[in-house]
């Protein structure tokens, strides 16, 4: 059967247009004006920082509180008032119960895998449940494909890696990965690797040897096929040079220019610090920021001791993102997303902990043209399932996606020749993106 019987919206020009690339060597302004005279919608979205929260972080004890649920269900934490007039939060989110007027949480988005592998492909591959077929691109190698380069910067970054779990750029190939920092800011030797000129190199000399090296590489474009793992390792030469000879780019990464004060204030951790450079990048021109948030939330035992660890953090990094954003008047263009694979069980296990659970969780959007204060979808008394505004990950997939000005059901051509829709089915939810 052909994969595109039983998908919506597609047109015949979505199959003409096969793996499309951005425009390059445009300014950010320039190329967001070309994207609209081209007759395109402007996105309401122009960059991301998405904070992947690895484990499957338990709804019921942040977002989705059950205060009339058994307390084995409930579990420990009291539930605060919000600056959301009748929506509470957990105690352990002080600092973020503020925020609420700036967030937009989806506690409606629910599947069927509970297992941390295969759920990860689930809600990072693009909303596609894992295929035997054809592993589907993860958020960030997407928008590397489909968002225009600005001079000077990758467009994808991952503090430190991309999440292993994911299926990283899939079918798109190796070349559209993030480009991995592989370092922590939070290092007090931070310093990101190919960042800097080679000592006693000079611009005009590591510009000849760039240039040598391409002209090597040009004896491989005569193959047939260039490998896969050729291709990407030309890309992650090209995003480290062009970081090099940018001083506006390499400079996001001096985090000694930032005050002592404002590093406090996002927390002398390593969320903190990641989520403190995840801005400064974006501010330099990088348009996805791809954070492995460190903290873990597999729960199976002692949920509520790791939690009272874990939340402060992230309370205190995540509100600190948000002022920082909106100080430095990025926030209405960056969209900030922050969940898991999966929520966790209603009911607490005999080790104090929860279980996986995938058919309730919440996911927290803030910035980049959502519907600022609006907590939409429920779930049942006990957190346990939807009851209003269900929607799949493919669903969810679309709603980003077009937040950002990318078809979501764009054909692409796999290596073996196939079309394949960017995002199976769904359809992009109205209350979120209009």
């Amino acid at each position: 059967m052909s994969l595109l019987k039983g998908c919506r919206n597609f047109t015949r020009r979505d199959v003409l247009q096969l793996g499309a690339l951005g425009l390059s060597g445009l300014t950010l302004p320039n190329l967001l004006r070309a994207e609209q005279d081209a007759g395109k919608a402007a996105p309401k979205a122009k960059n991301v920082i998405f904070i992947w929260q690895q484990g499957g972080p338990p709804h019921q004890d942040m977002w989705d509180m059950k205060p009339d649920s058994p307390a084995e269900i409930r579990g420990e934490f009291k539930p605060i008032a919000t600056n959301l007039p009748g929506y509470q939060v957990c105690e352990l989110m002080p600092l973020l119960s503020q925020q609420i007027h700036r967030l937009c949480i989806l506690r409606g988005v629910n599947h069927h895998i509970p297992d941390h592998n295969p759920a990860s492909m689930f809600m990072l591959g693009s909303g596609n449940a894992p295929s035997s077929a054809h592993k589907f691109p993860t958020w960030s190698a997407v928008a590397k494909r489909e968002l225009a380069e600005v001079v000077g910067t990758p467009t994808s970054v991952a503090i430190p890696v991309e999440p292993s779990e994911g299926p990283g750029a899939g079918f798109l190939g190796s070349a559209w990965q993030s480009f991995a920092l592989q370092a922590d800011p939070n290092d007090s030797e931070f310093k990101a690797r190919s960042m800097s000129m080679p000592p006693g190199i000079d611009a005009a000399r590591f510009e000849r040897r760039r240039q040598l090296l391409k002209d090597t590489e040009h004896s491989f474009e005569r193959l047939v096929e260039r490998p896969d793992l050729l291709r990407a390792q030309s890309k992650f030469y090209e995003d480290a040079h062009q970081i090099i000879l940018s001083p506006k780019t390499s400079g996001a990464f001096r985090m000694d220019e930032e005050s002592a004060e404002k590093r406090d204030r996002f927390g002398r951790n390593k969320l903190g610090q990641r989520l403190l450079l995840a801005r400064r990048l974006i501010q330099s021109g990088v348009r996805f920021v791809t954070i492995n948030e460190p903290v873990g939330w597999d729960t199976h035992a002692d949920n509520f001791k790791r939690l009272r660890t874990n939340l402060p953090v992230v309370d205190q990094a995540v509100s600190a993102l948000l002022d920082d954003l909106a100080e430095h008047e990025l926030l209405d263009d960056t969209l900030v997303m922050m969940f898991g694979e999966f929520g966790r069980t209603p009911t607490i296990n005999k080790q104090a902990g929860r279980d996986h659970w995938a058919k309730a969780m919440s996911i927290v959007l803030a910035g980049g043209g959502v519907p600022a204060g609006l907590i939409y979808g429920a779930t049942d008394r006990d957190g346990a399932h939807v009851i209003d505004k269900s929607h799949s990950p493919a669903d969810f997939a679309c709603t980003i996606y077009t937040l950002l000005g990318i078809n979501p059901h764009k054909i692409y051509q796999t290596p073996a020749g196939q079309p394949v829709p960017l995002v199976l089915g769904g359809n992009p939810i109205a209350a979120v993106c209009g």
